[in-house]
């Protein structure tokens, strides 16, 4: 399905870009509330959270990686075309949840990881200290969340038959979700309802168009 590495870091940017409108409304909420509670938008406190998703990320596309290349070994490319059905799958299913058309089926489990991983705790300590340690420890926790897009991502590089490649591809993914992240402060405040459901739509639509090409691509190989 994905010829090269290029190609590859491009999809999976997109797919963070697009599925970012779904980060501003649930991690960006938490991120906006924990920054207006400051006088001041604190920047840098928002940047090193990022660090801290991509990190995360980062480290699951290590693991995930080294995984897919052991299960290379048995299953061959049945395997990796498996995979990025099971990743198009995935993201028509949080495509149609983002545009409010399926319920969300991880809302109760994101309830249960957010509290196991106190993150309410964390973001609480992100807000009374503008200290670099607490924002990047948050954005640590924030990328463990149960998250379809997350999974989408994950199944993606699971296929990608290359730890190195994996990691670099789900550091493109947590590079395609910054750009909303970082302003979800002010967006949260100038979109309208209206505007925002439009949005939604267009990146829910453009989302599935992504899920199904991936789906009827994936006889072939994914990378060589």
């Amino acid at each position: 399905m994905i010829d090269t590495l290029p190609s590859a870091l491009l999809l999976m940017l997109s797919l963070g870009f697009m599925g970012s409108l779904h980060c501003i409304g649930m991690c960006g909420g938490l991120v906006a509330a924990v920054s207006m509670s400051h006088t001041n938008i604190w920047w840098s406190g928002l940047g090193i959270y990022q660090l801290g998703r991509v990190t995360t990320y980062a480290l699951l596309g290590l693991l995930v990686g080294l995984s897919g290349v052991a299960l290379q070994a048995f299953g061959g490319d049945l395997i990796q075309r498996s995979l990025a059905i099971i990743a198009g799958v995935i993201m028509i299913i949080f495509a149609l949840n983002l545009a409010g058309w399926l319920p969300d089926p991880l809302r109760r489990f994101s309830a249960w990881a957010s509290r196991k991983t106190g993150l309410s705790q964390l973001a609480k300590n992100a807000s009374s200290h503008a200290r670099a340690g607490s924002w990047y420890t948050l954005g640590l926790a924030n990328g463990l969340l149960p998250c379809g897009l997350v999974y989408a991502a994950l199944s993606l590089a699971l296929a990608a038959n290359s730890a190195q490649t994996a990691t670099l591809m789900m550091i493109a993914f947590g590079m395609g979700t910054i750009p909303a992240m970082m302003l979800a402060p002010s967006l949260l405040h100038k979109m309208t309802p209206s505007l925002r459901t439009k949005a939604i739509s267009i990146a829910a639509l453009l989302m599935i168009a992504m899920g199904l090409i991936i789906i009827f691509r994936s006889p072939m190989p994914m990378m060589h």
